[in-house]
């Protein structure tokens, strides 16, 4: 059977996998240059189901493919940009901003430009099964320019950078809702967040430590985290 998983800025975001499977994310869209390099039994057409993993290789759910075509960039706009724009759970702006954001920077990478002649392949779906719990999670994703920004305006104090730490911005839903700085010695990893103050009061932060405690023992293999309670360096090894 085929499969497909979702984008996300690295391994452990699942974002969109979570919008699927909550049903609100109905359509997937890759640039043609990119589809036209998968195996031919990776592709798709009308009535196939596909078989839906993390990008950890974890099998998730079954979706089918209900309509597929392909339209230049620049003609994502009016109904048909609507459309689409509505099963990527966004308006059409947004849905134009994020995916110059995902593809710009990786198609130049491959040798190719997003411009208004770039074609996309366009997949709308619907969820027919589904083999786990469906929450609205927490995640964790590597922070961008933009986020940090943002960020500094969230503190007092200065946010030192250095070579062993790592920044991620925290999401519910496409809520930007707390940042997490993580760094680490040769024994241990020190962690430090802060909410976001417009949702101060509204995430549960034992549930944000949580999350945190349990992506640093996956992604940087830590065994014995500590908590910073400010964003200057508290302990020095």
């Amino acid at each position: 059977m085929k499969r497909i998983d979702f984008w996300g800025r690295d391994e452990y975001d699942e974002r969109l996998l979570e919008e699927v499977l909550r049903g609100v994310k109905t359509v997937t869209c890759t640039p043609k240059v990119w589809y036209d390099l998968l195996p031919s039994e990776e592709k798709s057409e009308a009535g196939d189901i596909i078989q839906v993993f993390t990008k950890r290789n974890e099998y998730k759910a079954n979706i089918q493919i209900t309509d597929f075509y392909e339209i230049r960039f620049g003609e994502i706009q009016g109904e048909v940009g609507e459309r689409i724009a509505n099963g990527e759970n966004s308006t059409l702006d947004e849905f134009i901003e994020d995916h110059i954001f995902s593809w710009e920077k990786p198609l130049y990478n491959d040798g190719f430009e997003l411009n208004e002649d770039t074609i996309i392949v366009v997949e709308h779906f619907k969820v027919t099964d589904i083999f786990t719990d469906v929450n609205i999670d927490l995640h964790l994703v590597p922070i961008t320019e933009a986020e940090g920004y943002k960020v500094r305006n969230w503190t007092e104090f200065e946010l030192f950078e250095q070579a062993t730490d790592y920044f991620y911005a925290v999401y519910k839903e496409k809520d930007f809702v707390a940042f997490v700085r993580f760094r680490q010695s040769e024994a241990n990893t020190f962690m430090f967040y802060k909410v976001n103050p417009d949702y101060e009061g509204k995430i549960d932060e034992k549930e944000l430590m949580k999350k945190a405690e349990k992506y640093a023992k996956e992604a940087f293999l830590a065994t014995n985290i500590i908590h910073e309670w400010s964003s200057v360096y508290t302990y020095h090894k």
